[in-house]
């Protein structure tokens, strides 16, 4: 692959996975009966209604938001954020990893578990190779 054609690719794949990330701002700001309802619907445990789960939920969602917001921006000059996006690569696959176990212990469903945590894992090999690949004309 060369350095521009991995520097197209990642900038296609950082601007999807970053609107995708960006989504979560709708969690942020729906109302909790929504994730009641969802979490319902998806068979799990009845959600606990409490400040904790309501400053965790909403939280995270702004994680991944975050997370996707720098993803995209990133795009905007892919040359110059290079290492950080070689670096939030390297990053996504020990989240991915740690998301796997997590999900698994906690006893999500297997749909769930294998839908997000090794997802993840590709996710953030690719953003680590397609970095490097890019970064080789700037050596």
């Amino acid at each position: 692959m060369t350095e521009s054609k991995a520097e197209s690719t990642l900038t296609w794949l950082l601007r999807v996975f970053g609107g995708v990330a960006l989504l979560a701002v709708v969690s942020m700001v729906m109302p909790t009966d929504w994730m009641v309802t969802i979490n319902d619907r998806i068979g799990l445990e009845p959600l606990q209604r409490s400040p904790l789960t309501e400053y965790l939920t909403r939280s995270l969602s702004a994680v991944y938001a975050l997370f996707g917001a720098l993803a995209f921006y990133a795009t905007f000059d892919l040359r110059r954020y290079l290492p950080l996006v070689a670096f939030m690569g390297k990053l996504t696959v020990v989240l991915g990893v740690y998301l796997t176990i997590v999900s698994f212990r906690a006893g999500m469903p297997a749909i769930w578990s294998w839908g997000e945590g090794p997802p993840t894992v590709l996710l953030g090999v690719a953003m680590a190779w397609l970095a490097g690949r890019a970064d080789r004309r700037q050596a």
